[in-house]
């Protein structure tokens, strides 16, 4: 496919190319994605950017998952709590970034659809600094708003199952168990990664708004220095996404 094509076909937004492009072009388009995830001056479309990935990753019929997409997309864009840091704009980081990892290794197309409603969806209605200090509750509430609006029996009871652990993974302050599933560690790796793959000055910024929206009181860069810590221990899972840093 010619470089202009893989441009045109199923931008991400207007004036974005399409993750083909930034894929097949990678890493000298890494200044692309980065201008994109650090972009917070418009609402994103997240139908619109679900859709488009689920066709850039081939995925171009899913017959009932359009207007589960479209419902969930709705219930995504709120930002109920005022978040600084899990607002829209971490959610799409999160999408696009999944998408990329997703293309990478090739998972697929049934996990191709559902690593976009988990994306969407991994911090839906998150309640920022109003959060318990209880391990995994933003994290159950998140997979039970989702479940709120699914429609019944569109999944399978593990499918189902499936979902509930990758929330759970998802709580940053526990290393999750036996991480086996490609799917699993796409979201984990794509969760962090914005803060990750950019560099130090846009660490930092994300940090900045972690710690406006946690009510962390010393400076940010301890802040970001914890999370990079937290990350050595952790680790990424993925290849492409230790080799994207």
């Amino acid at each position: 496919m010619g470089y202009e094509k893989q441009m045109r076909n199923y931008p991400f937004e207007r004036n974005y190319p399409s993750l083909t492009y930034i894929v097949n072009n990678w890493p000298r388009t890494k200044p692309l994605l980065k201008r994109f995830v650090l972009s917070n001056q418009k609402q994103p479309d997240f139908y619109r950017l679900c859709l488009n990935s689920l066709k850039d990753m081939n995925v171009k019929r899913i017959g009932n998952f359009k207007s589960i997409i479209k419902k969930l997309s709705k219930h995504s864009s709120k930002n109920l709590y005022y978040n600084n840091y899990h607002d829209q704009h971490h959610t799409k980081s999160v999408i696009i970034i999944s998408c990329l990892l997703a293309k990478l290794i090739n998972i697929d197309r049934n996990d191709r659809i559902l690593l976009v409603i988990i994306a969407l969806t991994h911090d839906l209605m998150h309640q920022g600094r109003r959060i318990l200090k209880k391990p995994y509750y933003q994290e159950l509430k998140s997979f039970s708003s989702l479940m709120n609006v699914l429609y019944k029996n569109i999944f399978k009871y593990k499918d189902i199952q499936r979902i509930r652990r990758i929330f759970k993974s998802t709580f940053f302050l526990v290393k999750p168990e036996n991480v086996n599933d490609d799917l699993e560690k796409i979201i984990l790796d794509a969760d962090v990664l914005a803060s990750l793959m950019f560099g130090v000055d846009t660490g930092m910024k994300f940090a900045r708004r972690l710690k406006h929206e946690i009510g962390f009181e010393d400076d940010a860069m301890l802040l970001f220095k914890g999370f990079l810590k937290l990350i050595q221990d952790k680790s990424l899972y993925l290849i492409d996404s230790k080799n994207s840093c």
